[in-house]
């Protein structure tokens, strides 16, 4: 048996952020470009939200974009299109990870580079409520079954960095989520234009 010891004021400031988090997930994505040619990402600087997507558009050379954490290891995620590597392509990235991402040129190593810092979004529209709904049986390991099927628009679950690491259109009154490692979880239920916040421990 696991004995789980909750700091509960912390556990609801927790709920706090991330229920505006994944408000802002939900109204305020934006999609950038980077510009790619022969010495130069333009910008090579951004400053972007979680969610937001970053697309690279190379313009003339040949490139790829090399965010790899072989690269940088300090970077969240990796990312990058070795894949295209040449010319004529059009790479687009979402960063669903908070922190700062260094990268550079695949190709010219020494001489083209660029970051993208990826914030947390500071202000959210959208209302929430963190005690008006209820699931069953938490902690789980298989399922959760939830109270009220028909209000529920969908299911997204979050890690605690704010990573997505499930979404789901409810059909039935039951999500499994046994492909979700031991820890705690945010449980976020869109429900009539309402982000309701919940804690998930997963056995």
């Amino acid at each position: 048996m696991k004995l789980w010891i909750v700091n509960y004021e912390k556990m609801e400031k927790i709920l706090l952020f991330i229920g505006l988090l994944i408000s802002s997930f939900l109204t305020a994505q934006t999609k950038f470009t980077v510009i790619v040619t022969n010495g130069s990402f333009n910008p090579s600087s951004l400053t972007i939200a979680i969610g937001d997507t970053v697309e690279f558009v190379n313009q003339s050379g040949f490139h790829w974009v090399d965010g790899t954490q072989t690269t940088y290891p300090s970077n969240p995620v990796s990312f990058d299109n070795q894949s295209q590597s040449g010319s004529g392509w059009t790479y687009s990235q979402v960063f669903n990870t908070g922190g700062v991402y260094n990268y550079r040129c695949g190709i010219h190593t020494t001489t083209m580079f660029g970051s993208i810092t990826v914030q947390f979004p500071s202000s959210v529209n959208t209302s929430f409520d963190i005690n008006s709904f209820n699931f069953y049986p938490n902690p789980t390991s298989k399922n959760i079954f939830f109270s009220e099927l028909k209000s529920i628009e969908s299911i997204i679950i979050y890690s605690i960095s704010g990573e997505k690491v499930l979404i789901s259109n409810l059909v039935d009154n039951y999500l499994n989520v046994s492909t979700l490692s031991s820890g705690v979880y945010i449980l976020a239920i869109n429900t009539n234009h309402k982000i309701i916040t919940k804690k998930l421990i997963i056995q």
